[in-house]
Formats: structure tokens, C-alpha cells, sequence
């Protein structure tokens, strides 16, 4: 319990870190090396056809320079996730990577602008309301790549791209792992708000738990704020007190709160996003939303001349990770031999998981 109680004090000033990052006087905050920030002035100088290819648009002779535009801030783990797929772009191929918090509704178009002007290409956005402006601004910028992170939005040029990274396969198998798993056949799910994106997460856990074993039963609860650690932690001993021993966040920071529950209950959680079972042995499983893999193969194809407008989900069909190994190789044989299958009748297309969403 130790380190639960270390990692949820660090949490807790990352938290305190973030609400403090952005003032009314700051336009944009840029990240670049290795997470050195610095606060800069950024000055401004119907559905198109899916899976079009821009062949030549690539920039193998350019050098690289590329920018994720996010409304949440450093600190916030989305955007910390989406971040490592950055990081590993400068990596691997020696880019120029900037982080810029859209911290100003009202600013969101110079902050592109002044990214397009000084030749980041693609500049990813994130999250719709800056992702709306990017659309808008496209045809300005032809010759520019736009690519949308963790959106709802028709891509309606050809320039623009959706990076999309479904929760829907990650979440159904978390929901058939915690079904054959569970001793007393009542598993929980616990969500950060009511809202479509985190609803995505339960519909899917419900159904997964269904398809492995309709017996189960599944409660769920929201916390109502996405960082109270201490309300999802109540969440989580009210679920126990009703005989659930399996409990799956999806709550953001608050979802800390649900793991460090389950520690103290002795119980099982899934994690959420990334691998979680780093945090606590309670972890036995995380339903892992690949965005780094995302905006690493997108960049990739633009680097390649290869740039893909449309939507395009990263996730079983691309060979992106839904779950760790880790967690894999600790589950019993039948539940592994299982889970392959509902793998490859995915990948078949003989399983469409939508279809089984309630």
C-alpha cells in the first residue's frame, strides 16, 4: 500500500500541476525534448471519401516537424499517452515535436494557423472542439495534414484525417476476461462521467461480460468527476459490499481512487488506457487504447507518402495492442484459448462486436 500511496500523492501533484498551467495572458504552452515546457506568444502570420490515399505527400525529403494541439494540458493521462507516441517519433526519426495546450477556446484558430505557417506537418488536434476548428481551417492549408485525435467528427477533406483508437474492442474484452474470471459472478464497472466517450467503455465491458457468460451480473456506477479519487474510492466499497470482485475504471484520475479500492478490498481491477498493473498487484488486466501506436503508424504513413484521409480505427484489424502480454500469459489456459478465438472471429469479420452492444 505503500506505493499506492505514493503514486496517488504524485497524482495528486500532477493535478495540482495542470489546474495551474494555463492563465487568461497564455496563448500556448509548448512542450519539446524530452518534456521541457515553456510558455510562448503564438502568433497567427457532407463526408469526403474514406481511406483515400494523398500518395506523394509525404516528407522524406523535408525535414520533420510535427505538433499535437490538446485542450487538456500535460499532466492530464490522455494527453500523456498520446504524448509517448510523440516522443517516440522524435525518437525514431529525429522530428521536432511540439505540445501545444489550447487552453483558449478563443485561440484555437491562431494557435493552428501559427503551427501550419511555421510547417508542422501533420499537426494533430485533439479532442472536438479544436478538432472543429482544424476542419475548418483545412482547405487554407492544402498542403498541410491534418489529423484528429479522439474524434466524432465527419473528416470532410482530403487533407484531413481521423486517428481513431475505438474503445469498443479493448472494453469488450476486459468485460469477457472479468466474466471468466470472476468467483462470485458479479463484476463492476465504474466511469468518470455520464457522457457518450466513457458510455462507449461501459456498453462494451456489458457486452463482453454477456457474450463470455450472460449469468454474470454487472453493476455500474459514475463517480461525477473525473479526478475525485476519494468519491471513486467509496464507489468502489459500495460495488464490493455488493459481492463484486472484479471492478473495471474508467475514470480518469478518479479512476486511482477505484484501483487503491480494490487494493484495500483485496478484490481484482481493470486498468484503463495504458497498462495499469504497475500501480498495484490488484491490476490483473488493462484495456489498453493504443494512441501512441496511433499517432506513431499515422506519422509514419505521411512520412512514407502514404497519408490516409478518413477515419481509420486502430485497433484489432491494424494489429494494435487491446491488452498487454503480461496480463495474457497470467490467464488460465482455457480463458487464453478463449479469448484467441474471439480474436480471430474479429479479424475474420465472422464477429462484429458492435452488434452485440445493447
Amino acid at each position: 500500500m505503500r506505493k499506492m500511496r505514493l503514486f496517488l500523492t504524485a497524482a495528486a501533484v500532477m493535478c495540482v500541476l495542470a489546474g495551474c498551467a494555463g492563465g487568461k495572458g497564455e496563448t500556448a504552452k509548448e512542450t519539446s525534448q524530452g518534456g521541457q515546457a515553456q510558455t510562448e506568444q503564438a502568433k497567427a502570420g457532407d463526408d469526403g471519401e474514406t481511406g483515400k490515399k494523398e500518395e506523394g505527400a509525404g516528407a522524406q525529403d523535408k525535414e520533420l516537424f510535427t505538433c499535437l494541439i490538446s485542450e487538456a494540458p500535460a499532466g492530464v493521462p490522455f494527453t500523456d499517452l498520446t504524448w509517448t507516441g510523440f516522443e517516440q517519433i522524435e525518437q525514431e526519426y529525429g522530428a521536432t515535436v511540439k505540445l501545444i495546450e489550447a487552453l483558449d477556446k478563443a485561440e484555437y484558430s491562431e494557435q493552428i494557423r501559427a503551427m501550419a505557417e511555421m510547417g508542422a506537418n501533420p499537426i494533430y488536434t485533439m479532442f472536438d472542439t479544436v478538432n472543429e476548428v482544424a476542419i475548418e481551417l483545412a482547405p487554407e492549408y492544402p498542403d498541410t495534414m491534418f489529423c484528429l485525435i479522439d474524434s466524432s467528427l465527419d473528416t470532410k477533406y482530403d487533407n484531413v484525417a481521423n486517428v481513431y483508437v475505438d474503445s469498443l474492442e479493448p472494453a469488450f474484452v476486459s468485460g469477457f476476461v472479468a466474466a471468466r474470471t470472476t468467483q462470485s459472478k458479479t463484476i463492476g464497472w465504474i466511469g468518470s462521467l455520464d457522457i457518450p466517450v466513457i458510455n462507449r467503455f461501459r456498453d462494451a465491458y456489458l457486452a463482453g461480460a454477456a457474450y463470455a457468460d450472460p449469468d454474470v451480473t454487472v453493476q455500474t456506477a459514475y463517480v461525477g468527476d473525473d479526478s475525485d479519487t476519494v468519491k471513486a474510492g467509496e464507489q468502489t466499497k459500495i460495488m464490493v459490499s455488493q459481492g463484486a470482485d472484479v471492478i473495471f475504471q474508467t475514470a480518469n484520475l478518479a479512476g486511482l481512487g477505484v484501483i487503491q479500492g480494490c487494493s484495500e478490498a483485496g478484490i481484482r481491477c481493470i486498468g484503463v488506457d495504458e497498462w495499469q498493473g504497475g500501480i498495484d498487484d490488484c491490476v490483473f488486466w488493462s484495456s489498453l487504447t493504443d494512441i501512441r501506436g496511433a499517432v506513431f503508424d499515422s506519422f509514419t504513413a505521411y512520412k512514407d507518402g502514404q497519408f490516409v484521409s478518413g477515419r481509420t480505427n486502430y485497433g484489432i484489424e491494424t494489429q494494435s495492442a487491446i491488452f498487454d502480454d503480461r496480463d495474457y500469459d497470467k490467464l488460465p489456459e482455457d480463458v487464453r484459448t478463449d479469448l484467441d478465438k474471439l480474436i480471430e472471429d474479429v479479424k475474420s469479420g465472422s464477429l462484429n462486436l458492435e452488434d452485440l452492444l445493447k
